[in-house]
């Protein structure tokens, strides 16, 4: 009989890697503190890049990503398993960004600019930019399973939501997506008619 795979990952590399990452946590919550710097290193770039899609800013993702493994080191101990590691530490880093974001309107600091999609000099627009630029919980979504490889069910418990909601909220990111991509091409290619 053959195995299943997700959409995004036809090889199954990314289950293996979840299997592995679900392994190091109960290691960690055992005590064993390389598998927890394995884990860690294993998650690092997952986690900054959902604190980036919800903050837009590389150094409230820093802040917030940083917070995430310091709630971590003090939680793993009670980690249970009832859902895939990497699913506990989004849940995590949506708390540190939370934190961080009313640590942020506490001492206000001059906010880096909000801008829509910029043209670089050969006139593409940065796919980040775009991401960046759509509501907040579609961000999320989108950035959850089309980025970082989430089932909608992970994505969905991630978010405290229904999957259906989620399947929503991707749906509607990708129009959006392909819209404002739509909209740069006749741009420029308005451009290159001149």
């Amino acid at each position: 009989m053959r195995r299943r795979t997700s959409r995004q990952d036809p090889d199954g590399r990314r289950s293996f890697a979840n299997k592995h990452a679900d392994e190091l946590a109960r290691l960690a919550a055992r005590g064993d503190a390389d598998a927890f710097s394995q884990l860690c290193l294993a998650l690092r770039n997952d986690v900054w890049r959902y604190c980036w899609s919800l903050t837009g800013s590389g150094e409230l993702a820093d802040e917030a990503t940083q917070e995430t493994f310091l709630r971590a080191t003090t939680a793993i101990s009670r980690f249970r398993g009832d859902a895939p590691v990497r699913v506990w530490f989004i849940v995590l880093a949506r708390r540190s960004v939370g934190e961080t974001l009313r640590q942020m309107k506490r001492s206000p600091v001059p906010a880096e600019p909000v801008t829509m999609a910029v043209r670089d000099h050969t006139g593409a627009v940065d796919l980040a930019e775009l991401i960046e630029a759509l509501p907040s919980d579609s961000r999320q979504a989108f950035v959850l399973t089309q980025m970082l490889g989430f089932s909608y069910a992970d994505a969905a418990v991630s978010m405290d939501c229904p999957v259906g909601t989620i399947r929503s909220r991707v749906f509607r990111a990708k129009a959006a997506l392909v819209s404002a991509w739509n909209c740069d091409e006749a741009v420029i290619d308005e451009e290159a008619c001149e």
